[in-house]
């Protein structure tokens, strides 16, 4: 308002100037002066009249210079800025909490539906009971095309991800000396036990999963689970090997690791002790296999150089390795 009724006085004082300087200047000498004067109040009275320019630049600069201030780079500063914002403010101003994915929801309903696999077993009906626990509607079950397989496949890679953790845990303790390194076979026997431990509050059900794991759409997805958990296995277990051993080595493992939770689900023992019996053998078995490779792939480098050594002999004998 204050800018609006300067500049209609600015306007009034331009007409009255106007008329002033139109006026014959040769009916007074001063007027030259007079007019030069009266034109250069009016320039002033237009500048001031003018409103105030966009307050863009000056608080770019201001936040440039806070930056700068505060030791951080203003090409960070700006990139920081141009990065999509999940929070969100309501009408009054108040900034909210991040927005949940589609992937963290779905995420945080299988997990809830965990607890009543027990009861409602591998199937749709544990999901939507997590998602009414959660406050959800009936639809959100929607969200899993896969049903019961979703379900299955997310405690696996729940499960594996627990166990690469406590590997790496466990890799971190023998690399700052704070624990023994173990041996090759009993690595990978506690490492086996471990996951199938993950099983036991679910063993009454677990041939479900497996049967839903067996489905032909579920198999690439649980064979990549299965061959990653292998693999984490057998890499902290210190294998770093880059030829065929590789394969041998992780194809043996998983032979065991299948095996040993078929034993699983038929043992009655306590505390399913004859399948860790089973486990017991069964990588005793891979450990002597591989010393019995490592003999006979000596002893037959032994037989090729004795092959080799007498046919040079024979040569000589024969006079063939003579020179002519």
């Amino acid at each position: 308002m204050a800018a609006l009724l300067k500049g209609l006085r600015a306007g009034r004082a331009l007409r009255g100037l106007a008329r002033v300087v139109a006026a014959p200047t040769a009916l007074n000498p001063q007027s030259g002066t007079l007019s030069r004067s009266f034109h250069r109040a009016a320039l002033r009275l237009q500048d001031e009249s003018k409103p105030p320019s966009s307050s863009s630049s000056s608080t770019y600069h201001e936040h440039y210079q806070g930056h700068r201030a505060a030791g951080e780079d203003p090409a960070e500063a700006a990139e920081e800025a141009s990065r999509p914002n999940t929070s969100y403010q309501d009408q009054g101003g108040d900034q909210g909490e991040e927005y949940e994915t589609e992937e963290q929801l779905q995420a945080r309903v299988l997990t809830a539906a965990l607890e009543f696999v027990p009861l409602h077993g591998w199937s749709m009906e544990a999901i939507a009971a997590a998602a009414e626990t959660l406050g959800l509607s009936s639809a959100s079950t929607g969200m899993f095309y896969n049903g019961a397989g979703d379900l299955v496949l997310h405690f696996v890679a729940q499960c594996n991800s627990q166990l690469t953790e406590t590997l790496a845990e466990q890799h971190n303790q023998v690399q700052l000396g704070q624990a023994e390194p173990k041996k090759t076979a009993d690595f990978l026997r506690d490492a086996v036990e471990t996951r199938l431990r993950m099983h036991i509050p679910y063993i009454e059900s677990w041939p479900q999963a497996m049967s839903i794991l067996l489905l032909p759409h579920n198999i690439p997805e649980s064979l990549k689970h299965l061959s990653t958990l292998v693999d984490d296995m057998w890499y902290y277990a210190g294998d770093r090997s880059t030829d065929m051993n590789w394969y041998t080595k992780r194809a043996a493992l998983t032979g065991i690791y299948n095996t040993t939770e078929l034993v699983m689900l038929q043992d009655s023992s306590p505390d399913f002790l004859d399948t860790w019996n089973f486990l017991d053998n069964r990588i005793q078995d891979v450990v002597n296999m591989g010393a019995a490779t490592k003999q006979a792939q000596a002893t037959g480098e032994t037989v090729v150089q004795g092959l080799m050594g007498a046919a040079v002999t024979l040569k000589n004998l024969t006079g063939l390795n003579q020179r002519r």
